[in-house]
């Protein structure tokens, strides 16, 4: 028998407890002290109420979204009124990430093995494909000089005689915190919205699955790691291809998608990508 619904919000506070710890982690590494978070928290619950949470047929006023989230109804307009705010992609993991995207997947790009071409810096022949052409591909307000140059920092592409040939199939910065935090965000908000979304009981359900054990020897992991980054790391790719060619196909409404060894998908929003 299930448990009775008034022990669910405790096991609920549980459960939010132990996700947050990372979370706390990270806000008291930058310095970010309860008073800003309690804000925070307080504007996305509005905002989610607001989007989540409406009543067809009826205006969601700031008395139901007090009711519904216990922020007060003079917060609650103030939020209204000064508008939420989105996070912006980091300028460099949105050309970068392109660029590298349409290197392992567009069209041409591949030799006849599916494998990135090794690109000339600047081709002198006519009609030779080269790295300055794939990036005025991507970008015409970025130079491709500044885009290889960033590509070289973070090790995703090496100099071969005036060649460049892409070493590692994904844009993973490693230096830049703005590019480690979008990335982390990503991942961390489709992870979690998938779980919420099937805790509600969401059908189909999404794949989320995890392999977990707790006394697992030391000296047997290097082995697990390398299982999930060869197979972990084909099996991604061909889901990247698949979404690539597939972008840009349909006349029906875009959605955001995020794969790991979960699944999430929902509405495209332009402010957030």
């Amino acid at each position: 028998m299930d448990e009775g619904f008034e022990e669910l919000p405790t096991r609920v506070m549980g459960t939010v407890r132990r996700v947050l710890r990372p979370l706390a982690r990270l806000m008291i590494r930058h310095g970010i002290t309860l008073p800003a978070i309690v804000e925070l928290l307080k504007q996305v619950m509005v905002d989610v109420a607001i989007h989540d949470f409406p009543v067809e047929g009826k205006r969601t006023t700031d008395s139901r979204i007090s009711v519904l989230t216990g922020v007060h109804r003079k917060d609650v307009k103030r939020f209204r009124e000064m508008g939420f705010r989105r996070n912006d992609v980091p300028k460099r993991v949105s050309v970068g990430m392109q660029l590298v995207n349409a290197w392992m997947t567009a069209p041409g790009w591949q030799d006849e093995e599916g494998h990135p071409l090794v690109l000339p810096r600047d081709s002198k022949i006519e009609g030779e494909k080269d790295f300055d052409m794939l990036a005025n591909q991507i970008s015409s307000d970025v130079r491709p000089r500044a885009i290889l140059d960033e590509l070289l920092r973070v090790g995703v592409v090496v100099l071969e005689e005036d060649r460049v040939r892409l070493v590692t199939e994904a844009f993973v910065p490693t230096e830049s915190e703005a590019e480690k935090l979008y990335y982390f965000e990503q991942a961390a908000y489709a992870h979690l919205m998938a779980g919420v979304r099937n805790l509600e009981g969401h059908q189909p359900s999404y794949f989320d699955r995890v392999v977990q054990y707790h006394s697992i020897p030391p000296e047997a992991l290097p082995a697990i790691r390398a299982i999930l980054e060869d197979d972990g790391m084909t099996l991604l790719k061909k889901i990247n291809r698949r979404a690539s060619a597939a972008k840009d196909s349909s006349a029906g409404e875009p959605r955001f998608l995020a794969v790991g060894l979960y699944y999430y998908d929902e509405p495209a929003s332009d402010e957030e990508n």
